[in-house]
């Protein structure tokens, strides 16, 4: 009985878990380069010890969250016609600087393109994280006309005076979110990305979220969470049974 409240009630936390992702992903569907979290989930052994070749002693498996990762399919690419709007065609990531100080050498990945320049010039995201160039330093942009080509080079009224960092990453099961469109990972999982990625001026890629898909998935996972909460009412209410009449005498 006590695993039966144990396992349920894991269930539900479970589904719980996967209802906060989902309304996370929702929430994020019109946010630029944002990827979709996914939840994954492992099996667990329990009552291990003693089975033996007793059959009906047997571990008893259920389902708990492992981990979550990210979806790293791509959006779809608009045209929006400003000049500091970039959008990657290919495996790739810019490259930002997500700290100071110490650790000034620390470094993020993202596909949002949507930057801007702040009162020094310096070009950055969203977030007002600095792009880097594919030195690894901060670009600082003249004032001027700018334009960029394919390969990433930056202009100024037509003279080059910068290059986007372009990245791919190895192995996105290693990659973690520092925010909703920042990724973090080690810097042996990126390398420099290949000549197929593409820089495309005036053009954002979108949030890969489908929206339809996951108010489906929402609407199953309320299902699942009810039926959890009845399961658990249903132990609650033998477990009342069992206490009531275990150790009365007969009458």
């Amino acid at each position: 009985m006590d695993r039966g409240f144990f396992i349920s009630g894991v269930a539900g936390d479970m589904t719980a878990q996967k209802l906060n992702t989902i309304a996370h992903n929702l929430a994020n569907v019109n946010t630029t380069g944002y990827m979709l979290d996914r939840t994954a989930f492992s099996t667990m052994l329990a009552n291990v010890d003693g089975a033996g070749k007793d059959a009906s002693k047997l571990p008893s498996a259920y389902m708990t969250m492992d981990h979550q990762y990210v979806n790293a399919d791509k959006g779809i690419i608009r045209q929006t016609g400003n000049d500091l709007d970039f959008a990657l065609r290919g495996n790739g990531y810019f490259q930002v600087k997500t700290s100071d100080g110490a650790f000034a050498d620390e470094v993020g990945y993202t596909r949002a393109g949507n930057f801007h320049l702040d009162g020094e010039g310096v070009l950055v995201t969203e977030g007002n994280l600095p792009v880097l160039d594919e030195g690894k330093n901060i670009i600082t942009l003249p004032r001027g006309v700018i334009s960029a080509s394919e390969d990433g080079r930056v202009l100024v009224d037509n003279k080059e005076v910068a290059r986007l960092g372009m990245y791919e990453i190895k192995d996105l099961s290693l990659v973690s979110k520092l925010s909703g469109t920042i990724l973090q990972t080690d810097k042996t999982n990126v390398g420099v990305a290949e000549n197929d990625v593409t820089v495309h001026q005036g053009m954002l890629e979108g949030s890969n979220v489908n929206a339809v898909l996951m108010m489906v998935e929402m609407m199953q996972n309320t299902r699942s969470n009810q039926s959890m909460m009845k399961i658990l009412e249903q132990y609650n209410q033998q477990e009342g049974q069992i206490t009531q009449t275990v150790g009365r005498l007969p009458g």
